[in-house]
């Protein structure tokens, strides 16, 4: 109603229509057939407006002047949208709202004046809206296709550009179904912030036809597992000629992750890929409100298989003109800047196999002679318990519910409860005295207790007797647990027990000889477990490890030196707020150095340096001059 008796205020002060009269339904009917715009259009939500009182649509509608006199009417109707729409919705439907002075940037780098522009996943409107205030004198396209497949968007969006008086042709559909034959022009440009909704979050109809559609139209394969927007980049590129380009904002993880291998492929087969722009996740967030890490990514379009040239990789600390950033990604030269750094790479050198998000900060240390972790051990992430609150257990629950220890395993529940390099059984025993949780529920195979959670519900429904008592009274103690998960705890909703020979178990793993936490925001520590205790999902580790013991503590000792953290940031993928991810699948390929095939001696003495750095630890003492001592020895290795 805002939006649209708004728009009835623009066509009445342009003398389309006449003043908004007392019966305002009736009056925006005529305003659809007099003005012949689709904004006017009725869809479910107006069938809703209508069962509001007058008296509480009467300032709604009188709130009409305020957005005509707002000067940014795009940046004011987003930061409506936002405000009115829980976070937690947004998040699920990928919507994230882009700031004026990032719309600026990508608008003015990838259109010109006389040029005709699709914004796919239009929303409001920022990305093609004029950006200089007095927009008569600014240089907006010639005609701006919006594209959103949601009704309300598109009115969002005709509404921000018919104030703006851009010329445009907004259009409800999705994108994703649109050709360049649907468009009465060709396109000059692409502006787009397209929706981040993951690929696990998509219908799986849907999800199936269009990966099997963009992967017939670009004749490659598409990761199966690629969010909605790497789809909108795909599809993007058959709407360009030689020369045209194009800007998106997208999260950075397509820099990183296996679904960004193939994306990343056919970005160096038919674009040239003239910049990627962070801005530092530790710093100002361009979306406060999401999970991510922004990246802009500036392409211009080539025949395919003739890229070339420099892409520029611009990582942006502190505050910077748009002016200057816009400098940096037609002509910036390597080196640091007063507001950040820039690393010029020749686009023939780029690997879509590799984590591109390191070339943001590249390091010096050559690793081409250096081995793989996983040819010296098994790396497996934690198990993924499915509900940490009913199988991660304190002693004292343990003690109130008397479960028995032999449907228990000792536990490292969390990452920030061991301070130090090592693990030991006096560590876990003061665990266990504090209070935290130290036993992971795991019992073995209950022959009376059915296998699957379902029909376990369906019996408890039914009030039938599961489990006759036993003499002790263990294995009743233990059915009355499951009782009372299944009905506290919501278990029965819990989809990850369908994929388990019996549902009351996590999936068994020997105990690792190595812990590393997958998440930090302070560096990643190599933890030497020496204890029987196991983990979960927070937590990858080492198994199997085919290195005797001085070999496997002097491998620890080069993974926690200042040597392996600049290393590992080549395989860490960056997380809004500065937190970095390190994975299992990053961890199997982390370069390491070769301990079976390096001098005898440099091998005791990285051994016996990393005891120095673990006791070191827990006397409190400064370690710096102990890593500091174990680079040393490295450097007689590199």
């Amino acid at each position: 109603m805002f939006l649209k008796t708004t728009l009835y205020e623009w066509h009445h002060q342009h003398a389309d229509l006449p003043s908004l009269p007392t019966d305002t339904r009736e009056a925006l009917r005529r305003a659809a057939d007099q003005t012949e715009n689709p904004a006017f259009s009725e869809y479910v939500l107006d069938e809703i407006v209508w069962f509001a009182d007058d008296a509480d649509l009467e300032p709604v509608v009188d709130a009409r002047d305020w957005l005509l006199e707002s000067g940014e009417p795009a940046e004011a109707i987003g930061r409506l949208y936002a405000d009115l729409t829980s976070n937690d919705d947004r998040q699920i439907l990928g919507q994230f709202r882009t700031p004026p002075s990032v719309g600026t940037l990508m608008q003015a780098w990838a259109a010109g004046g006389d040029d005709s522009v699709l914004d796919p996943g239009m929303g409001a409107g920022v990305l093609a809206s004029p950006f200089h205030p007095q927009w008569e004198v600014s240089a907006e396209p010639a005609h701006v296709n919006g594209i959103d497949k949601s009704p309300l968007s598109n009115l969002m969006g005709t509404t921000a550009l018919t104030l703006y008086g851009q010329a445009h042709d907004p259009r409800t559909t999705d994108f994703l179904d649109l050709s360049p034959a649907d468009l009465q022009r060709d396109v000059d440009a692409i502006i787009c912030n397209p929706p981040y909704t993951s690929g696990d979050s998509l219908p799986a109809a849907y999800k199936d036809r269009i990966n099997t559609q963009i992967e017939q139209s670009i004749g490659s394969e598409i990761s199966a597992r690629s969010p909605l927007h790497a789809y909108f980049i795909y599809h993007a590129r058959q709407f360009l000629s030689g020369g045209d380009r194009a800007a998106f904002i997208t999260p950075q993880s397509l820099l990183t992750t296996r679904y960004g291998e193939s994306l990343k492929q056919y970005l160096l087969e038919v674009f040239s890929i003239k910049a990627f722009v962070q801005f530092n996740p530790a710093g100002e967030r361009i979306f406060p409100d999401a999970h991510t890490t922004a990246l802009i990514t500036f392409l211009e379009a080539t025949p395919e298989n003739e890229s070339d040239g420099e892409t520029r990789f611009i990582r942006v600390d502190d505050s910077v003109s748009g002016y200057e950033l816009r400098d940096a990604v037609k002509e910036g030269e390597s080196g640091r800047t007063d507001w950040g750094f820039i690393n010029c790479v020749q686009q023939t050198q780029l690997d879509p196999v590799k984590n591109w998000e390191s070339l943001f900060t590249p390091t010096d240390i050559d690793t081409s002679s250096f081995r793989r972790l996983d040819e010296f051990a098994t790396v497996h992430r934690g198990v993924t318990t499915g509900a940490v609150n009913f199988f991660c257990l304190s002693q004292a629950d343990v003690d109130d519910l008397e479960l028995a220890n032999e449907h228990l395993s000792r536990l490292i529940r969390r990452p920030r409860l061991v301070d130090g390099y090592d693990f030991r059984d006096e560590d876990w025993e003061e665990l266990r005295g504090n209070g935290e949780d130290v036993w992971l529920f795991d019992p073995d195979l209950i022959q009376e207790i059915p296998e699957s959670i379902r029909v376990f519900t369906e019996q408890m429904a039914e009030d039938s007797s599961v489990l006759p008592d036993d003499d002790s009274g263990r294995v009743a103690n233990v059915l009355a647990y499951l009782r009372g998960g299944v009905s506290k705890h919501g278990l029965s909703e819990t989809t990850t027990f369908e994929d388990r020979p019996y549902w009351y178990r996590p999936r068994r793993q020997d105990s690792p000889q190595v812990l590393i936490q997958n998440a930090s925001g302070d560096g990643f520590t190599f933890l030497l477990n020496e204890t029987p205790a196991r983990n979960i999902h927070n937590f990858d580790g080492l198994y199997d490890v085919t290195l005797n013991e001085t070999e496997l503590k002097a491998l620890l000792a080069y993974l926690n030196s200042g040597v392996a953290e600049r290393v590992v940031s080549n395989y860490t993928q960056t997380r809004q707020g500065g937190l970095e991810k390190l994975g299992p699948g990053a961890l199997k390929k982390l370069p390491v150095i070769d301990v079976t095939d390096i001098d005898d001696e440099l091998t005791t003495d990285l051994a016996d340096l990393f005891d120095t750095l673990r006791e070191t630890t827990r006397r409190d003492d400064d370690c710096e001059s102990v890593i500091n001592r174990i680079d040393a020895v490295l450097q007689q290795t590199l």
